[in-house]
């Protein structure tokens, strides 16, 4: 449990980061098949 939450936390933070940088779908789509492999 706790790791899941501390993860997502985690993941959360960066999808933050990457779409304040980059808000483009491609990078949006390729940031989440990443999490997927």
């Amino acid at each position: 449990m706790y790791e899941k939450n501390t993860m997502l936390h985690l993941f959360q933070n960066l999808e933050y980061e990457i779409l304040s940088k980059k808000p483009t779908i491609l990078g949006l789509i390729q940031f989440r098949e990443g999490l997927y492999l």
